[in-house]
């Protein structure tokens, strides 16, 4: 049984070495089309306001891959323009971001399975016709996970779940479509 496991390990060692060389660091542009939703709990004399998904959702990103495994990156993000009526007033909400990240990525064949953590730098305004409700600016932590394929080597495409803790608004999170080649 022990020459079994030997052999096993000896076969894995020498399939795994060339995935493992494969050049897979250096700098990657990209862009992406998503789906943002959120909602808001009592705004001054409003209740809650849930915000309908805005599918113009836009972001770019530029990042570095030390190895396989872990990258950073940059995303500005404009989560698009939302609306909602509550009792025949019209609320919109717009918010901006740059998120600097660290991406964890775990290699299964030709998927790969991507975990991200990091903070956006935000701005969000709230208003209604009559004027602002909320014009804030900070930073909270944004999270992710997701899948993806490369091709060719360079061009990889990505689906994530992006959750976003934006103090101003509750329930924030974001659905991504995203393409990156990698230089």
């Amino acid at each position: 049984m022990h020459k079994l496991w030997t052999a096993v390990a000896a076969l894995l060692v020498l399939i795994a070495g060339p995935a493992l060389a494969e050049n897979n660091e250096g700098f990657y542009l990209g862009a992406g089309l998503g789906d943002f939703s959120s909602k808001v709990d009592g705004i001054g004399a409003v209740d809650d306001v849930d915000f309908d998904s805005d599918e113009d959702a836009t972001k770019i990103m530029a990042g570095w891959r030390f190895n396989r495994f872990v990258a950073v990156q940059a995303d500005y993000t404009d989560f698009g323009e939302s609306r909602a009526a509550v009792n025949q007033l019209d609320i919109r909400s717009d918010t901006k971001g740059l998120a600097p990240t660290i991406v964890g990525t775990l290699p299964v064949g030709p998927v790969e399975l991507f975990g991200k953590a990091g903070v956006l730098f935000y701005d969000v305004e709230v208003d209604t016709p009559g004027g602002e409700l909320i014009d804030s600016s900070g930073e909270d932590a944004v999270i992710g996970v997701g899948v993806g394929l490369t091709f060719f080597e360079r061009l990889s495409f990505t689906a994530e779940y992006e959750r976003v803790d934006i103090e101003e608004l509750d329930d924030a999170d974001a659905v991504w479509l995203t393409a990156a080649w990698r230089f």
